[in-house]
């Protein structure tokens, strides 16, 4: 099977991405407020729930990627 067909690879690059647009979102909403700008304070309350969210899964996908290494490591002791 292709690394590019791994469903949790896959799964991990759209979280990555998903991620980094937060981010992207929030240094935007951080921006709009350093140019004096008086974005909605609940905008940002939601960014950061969703970059949470996000970050848990993402920690999830990757301790799938990580079980299986896990077991090969302790099945060869």
């Amino acid at each position: 099977m292709s690394v590019n067909h791994n469903p949790v690879i896959q799964g991990v690059r759209n979280l990555t991405q998903r991620f980094d647009d937060l981010g992207q979102q929030l240094a935007d909403f951080n921006r709009r407020q350093a140019d004096g700008g008086h974005p909605d304070p609940s905008e940002f309350v939601d960014l950061l729930k969703k970059q949470s969210v996000t970050h848990s899964a993402l920690n999830a996908q990757f301790a799938l990627l990580q079980k299986p290494l896990k077991t090969v490591l302790s099945e060869t002791r």
